[in-house]
């Protein structure tokens, strides 16, 4: 047999073909799996319209309960109205990274005293036990501050 043979040359092209057709599909098969597990991950609210309150949602896992998360001191953000630069500036949430509007609610994690968008802070907390900017356990420690207690340190 001689590479001129027609039967080894047919062969040889079926045996590429074979293997050029698995490679695709293996490459096929593992964009799909791909593609179907960053589905599962990203996740659009469908009736939250504004990109305030778009969110990722993660794998499962356990985060603080509702009454914790709920035992929370919240505010409400207003600018200073004597401060002209204030009215000016705007917030960003460091949760969804969209700008907190003016007279929303705001939450205050007691430990490292970040602050953030209530709404924005609940869903983080409910599959989350830290905070989401220094990564300090949100739970209050056993010595609970009070919503007065967290005001005068901010202030």
């Amino acid at each position: 047999m001689s590479f001129n043979d027609p039967s080894l040359n047919s062969i040889i092209l079926w045996f590429a073909a074979v293997t050029s057709l698995l490679t695709i599909s293996v490459i096929f098969i593992l964009l799909v799996i791909c593609l179907l597990k960053r589905r599962r991950l990203v996740d659009v609210s469908p009736e939250a319209d504004d990109d305030h309150h778009h969110h990722r949602r993660e794998p499962p896992c356990q985060g603080l309960s509702a009454s914790v998360i709920a035992a929370f001191p919240t505010f409400s953000y207003k600018t200073d109205n004597n401060d002209p630069e204030s009215n000016d500036q705007e917030i960003e949430c460091p949760v969804c990274l969209g700008l907190i509007p003016k007279n929303v609610v705001i939450k205050v994690l007691p430990n490292c005293m970040h602050m953030f968008d209530e709404e924005c802070i609940r869903r983080w907390l409910e599959s989350h036990t830290t905070c989401p900017v220094c990564r300090g356990i949100a739970e209050p420690k056993p010595k609970a501050s009070t919503g007065d207690d967290v005001l005068k340190s901010i202030v």
